[in-house]
């Protein structure tokens, strides 16, 4: 019976999309050139004034000063540059789980809805 939770879990698992965030590239995200990747955190201190913003078909970044931070959601449909990002934290962090959606610009047609992943920190030394 345990073969058969294991092997069950391991099959959701697969149909879930459960993998790792690919690293981000300098190709993918110009800014990250001369940068440094630190330890993923599960949350970021964000500023009301400044927010997540799409770098890529599956990725959002956020800028802190000299850090910028990378959330990979590979799971998520392709994100265009022109969506307009729809995000609502808890607090004033955004955290691995957070559900982010986007919409077309022009119709306002709701768009793919994702969760977070952890944060990785890029920091020029």
């Amino acid at each position: 019976m345990a073969d058969v939770k294991r092997s069950f879990a391991i099959g959701l698992a697969m149909v879930a999309g459960c993998t790792a965030p690919p690293p981000a590239s300098t190709t993918d995200i110009p800014e990250l050139a001369g940068r440094t990747a630190g330890a993923p955190q599960r949350c970021v201190t964000f500023e009301r004034n400044d927010g997540l913003h799409i770098a890529g078909p599956h990725t959002l970044t956020y800028r802190d000063g000299r850090t910028l931070w990378v959330n990979s959601v590979p799971t998520c449909s392709p994100l265009r540059f022109s969506d307009i990002l729809v995000v609502e934290p808890v607090g004033t962090r955004y955290c691995s789980g957070d559900i982010i959606r986007t919409r077309d610009n022009v119709s306002f047609i709701p768009g793919p809805s994702c969760r977070l992943n952890d944060f990785v920190p890029y920091r020029k030394p």
